[in-house]
């Protein structure tokens, strides 16, 4: 029944399947309002790239990824909102989409060819910052023209493709009329995507391939050894989706010694961490500089050289922290490269080594060390917490 409905679904991305493309399209009727031709461009040459790249090169299709590309893109849509009503934000509400927008929509609809995303992510993520509602649509139906030509050129000219695009035109003539602010529709989008019941469970159904996954890594572990956990953590830190602390455990519980485990395994996560870096270098900086107020941004660079070596080791020391987030946001303020590097190199291999420790005394059957380290974390985030709102209280006395 959701196939039939695909071209409504593209709007609202519950359906896992990349069938409903076609229906992004009608709403190009709007681009005729006025439509920032950069904008425009933008959004071709993102989701271009990325089309052509996952599935004109790749052939890559994961409905997983994609449903847990959609739940992390929606968190950011919701903190967009969030900070956009505080006046954290550099852009107004109401406004008209721009070049930045277009990578934003582009990125979106790009990685939307792999499956779930699409439409309707686009348009969270644009009205979450401010961009009017019909310009959301115009954008966002732009940047849907390169997955939906992947689209006809690989699947089989279906007569649903018709229906497709009247149920498309219905979705966007409904959605272009709506009379509401547009962070409060791109609130409700962004909740509406977060929470998606189908999504959630067709992840769950899918939890097993990534438990394949990782048992390829520990197979690849113990066939290479040492050599073989630096390059995996390698690519667990920029491409696979499987926690790095999951993997220094696994290489722990197949015999490799912790203090092999810390250096090979953190001096692998060490050059994933350094690869991130140099991404978000290359394209956060901009995308800061675009939405953050410049005075708060300002405040943010001068905290980052002062405390930025001490926040990069405090987060890599601590066990079940993400590793990534950090290099990301480290890269994207441009802090320094050297101070970086010996922070994460400092910290991570502590880390990597106390994982190991775990690993091997969990193939013994002593669960004791991990239940400690876990009640400690939430003891520590417990205070961390209190004395986070005490000092919030006493700066709004």
């Amino acid at each position: 029944m959701l196939e039939y409905a695909a071209g409504l679904l593209e709007w609202i991305p519950v359906w896992p399947l990349p069938s409903g493309h076609l229906a992004g399209v009608p709403g190009m009727y709007l681009a005729r309002e006025g439509l920032e031709p950069k904008a425009a461009v933008s959004a071709l040459l993102t989701s271009s790239l990325l089309t052509l790249m996952l599935r004109g090169w790749l052939n890559y299709v994961d409905p997983t990824i994609g449903g847990l590309i959609v739940a992390g893109l929606s968190f950011i849509g919701l903190l967009a909102v969030a900070f956009l009503r505080w006046g954290l934000l550099a852009v107004e509400e109401g406004r008209k989409p721009d070049a930045m927008d277009g990578f934003v929509s582009g990125f979106a609809q790009g990685v939307s060819s792999i499956g779930f995303g699409g439409s309707g992510l686009s348009l969270a993520l644009l009205t979450s910052s401010g961009v009017s509602i019909r310009g959301a649509i115009a954008i966002s139906s732009v940047a849907s023209l390169p997955p939906a030509l992947i689209q006809l050129i690989t699947e089989f000219p279906s007569p649903l493709w018709v229906l497709y695009l009247l149920e498309g035109l219905i979705a966007v003539i409904l959605l272009s009329r709506l009379r509401v602010r547009p962070s409060t529709f791109g609130f409700l989008a962004s909740m509406t995507l977060l929470v998606n019941m189908y999504q959630v469970k067709f992840i769950g159904e899918h939890v097993r391939h990534y438990q394949a996954l990782a048992e390829e890594i520990s197979s690849f572990v113990r066939k290479y050894g040492a050599i073989g956990l630096f390059a995996a953590m390698v690519l667990q830190a920029v491409i696979s989706p499987i926690p790095a602390d999951a993997v220094l455990v696994a290489a722990g519980a197949l015999g490799m010694s912790p203090v092999e485990v810390g250096i090979y395994g953190g001096m692998g996560i060490a050059v994933g961490s350094v690869i991130n870096y140099f991404i978000a270098r290359a394209v956060g900086k901009r995308i800061l500089e675009y939405y953050i107020r410049e005075d708060l941004l300002k405040k943010v660079y001068v905290w980052f050289d002062r405390w930025g070596g001490w926040l990069v080791f405090i987060t890599r020391l601590i066990p079940f922290l993400p590793l990534d987030v950090t290099s990301y946001v480290a890269g994207a303020v441009g802090m320094n490269f050297l101070v970086f590097v010996l922070a994460n190199v400092l910290a991570i291999v502590p880390r990597a080594t106390f994982f190991g420790l775990v690993g091997a005394r969990l193939a013994e059957g002593d669960w004791t060390l991990l239940a400690v380290s876990v009640v400690m974390l939430l003891v520590g985030a417990y205070f961390f917490s209190r004395q986070v709102i005490k000092g919030g209280e006493r700066a709004d006395k």
